[in-house]
Parts: structure tokens; sequence; C-alpha cells
């Protein structure tokens, strides 16, 4: 190596790949299986001097040299498989470094962002600040009463927003709260199909078909619904995020996917993973209360809960 890359992660790949004596096999696949056999086993051996340390903790002197060699191994078997994978050691660091920002970073801070409807008129804008009050009560379906929730205009309680929805489940599991999950995703990531469509300040601007049909369509109203009920089925599983200081990375993941192909695709994970807590917290409060007011607030990117007493 050079001294230009001496500890460069490309120029250790480099180095490393001319030691490569590990036979490639015949399939097209056979090229993964010894890099990945052998750094499974260089993980082993790491986990090895780990117990060696745990068993004697003032007799084992050896675990810092032996951790420095099983590292190395592990990053030489690393620097093998990237290769033959097409990769380069800095792609993949580079990438991870992306990944754990977005995921980990800044996470207490919400950072203003531009909204995506600033170049639209008043009435194609959703609202900067909103206020709503959540009261559930009781309604006929089908001949069964059930609890249904009513989301209403704070300062007109005489309006609605959207119809009074129950649960539509077999179980009571308070999903008829749920749009206060869309009320998080226009607060924190400025966005949301659904409450476009029921507040109504859909951009049917002429000559911007383009935005009503993809933007605010049906589509987009439905991956939006989608994606809050695949987070629901999650969130059972983990008490309502009530004790979280993050969602499951996957799930995040899943939400940036659905939406890979909107307006929303500019938000990052750490964005999605707000939205999602923030909801879920105010989410909590109303199941604790039955009743409050939601104030949402897409510039300072906050969702308040207020009771109101009964």
């Amino acid at each position: 190596m050079t001294r230009d890359d001496e500890f460069t992660l490309d120029g250790y790949q480099r180095e490393a790949l001319r030691t490569d004596v590990l036979p490639r096999g015949d399939g097209t696949d056979d090229r993964f299986v010894l890099p990945l056999l052998g750094l499974a086993g260089e993980v082993g051996a790491l986990a090895t001097e780990w117990k060696k340390r745990r068993r004697d903790t003032t007799g084992y002197r050896a675990f810092t040299d032996e951790l420095r060699e099983e590292l190395g191994d592990a990053l030489w078997y690393m620097a093998v498989l990237a290769n033959r994978a097409g990769l380069t050691l800095s792609e993949v660091a580079g990438f991870n470094l992306t990944k754990t920002r977005e995921a980990y970073g800044l996470r207490d801070v919400l950072l203003p962002h531009e909204l995506y409807d600033t170049d639209r008129p008043g009435e194609e804008q959703l609202p900067r600040q909103l206020a709503v009050v959540f009261d559930e009560s009781p309604v006929d379906r089908g001949g069964h009463t059930v609890v249904a929730v009513t989301m209403r205009i704070a300062n007109d309680p005489d309006t609605s927003v959207g119809d009074p929805i129950d649960d539509n489940s077999e179980t009571d599991d308070d999903y008829r709260y749920h749009d206060v999950f869309h009320l998080a995703h226009m607060a924190v990531l400025g966005w949301s199909p659904v409450l476009r469509t029921i507040l109504h300040p859909k951009r049917k601007r002429r000559g911007d078909a383009r935005t009503d049909r993809i933007e605010d369509g049906g589509r987009a109203i439905a991956i939006e619904e989608g994606l809050t009920a695949a987070v629901f089925a999650e969130a059972r599983r983990h008490t309502y995020f009530a004790t979280a200081d993050r969602v499951p990375h996957e799930l995040v993941k899943t939400c940036a996917r659905m939406t890979a192909h909107l307006e929303v695709a500019t938000r990052s994970l750490a964005d999605w993973d707000q939205a999602i807590l923030t909801g879920y917290r105010v989410f909590n409060q109303l199941r604790r209360h039955r009743r409050g007011r939601v104030d949402a607030d897409m510039v300072a990117r906050t969702l308040q809960f207020t009771p109101i007493p009964a």
C-alpha cells in the first residue's frame, strides 16, 4: 500500500484481495460460501475471547491482542466478501453511516424542512396549525351498538372531520383513534394524502394533474392507510410503543419503501421514526382519557394532547 491509502478502507481491501486464495466454486453463488463461513467463524472466535475474559476477569490479559487479531481476520473476510459481491468497503461503510445517522442521529431535534405545498394557494395547502377534538360515543352499526370516535375541528365543534370510526374488529383495540397517526404524519412529515382528502386541500391547480393523481390520489391514500395498519399491527406487540424510544428499524424501512415513489420519499428514516413515536404518544393518551384535544403544528413539527374533562 502507498502512504496515501495505508489507512483507507479501499486501500486495505486492495491489499487483502492480493492474498485471497479461497476457491470460488463452480456455481454463481458458490463464490460467497467460504468468505461467509470464514466471517461467521471469526464472529464465533470473538465470542470465545469474550467468554475467556468473563471467566477469568483478572487473570486473562490477552483479550485486547486476541480481539485485534480476530477483528482483523473478520475484516479480511468482509473485504473479500464485499469484492465478490461487487462492493467496496468504502461503499459498505458509507451506506452504513448514512443509515445509522438517519436512524439514530439527532433523534430529539426535529429540524425545519420545506413543506410540499408551499408553492400552492392557501386552499390547496395542508393547515399549518390544526386543532381537533377526539370524542367517542355509541353508534348503531348493522343492528349492533359499537363505540365510534368522531374527530371535530376544535373551534367549530359542529364540523366533523370525516365520518365516525369504530374499530371494525371483533376485538376492542382502539383503532378507532387511528386518525391521530395521520395527524402525526401531517405534523412531523408534512405529508398525509388521507388528511388532504378529508380536509379537502387537494392540489388540483390547473396544469398539474400529476400531483392530484399521484401524490393526492387513491393509491397514495391506500398506501398511507396500509402502512398505518401495518405499523399498528406491530405496535400491538410492543404495548403501542408506550415506553419505546425508537421504532423497530425494519418497520421504519418498510414505511420508507412503501412510499419510495411519493414526495415523502425525501424524508429520512429518523423523520419516520419520530412521526410514528409522536403519533403513538398521543394515541396512548387518547386511550387513557377517551377524549381530548390534539394540536398539530406543521411548522414546529409537533403533536400535543390536552385532556378534556368529561
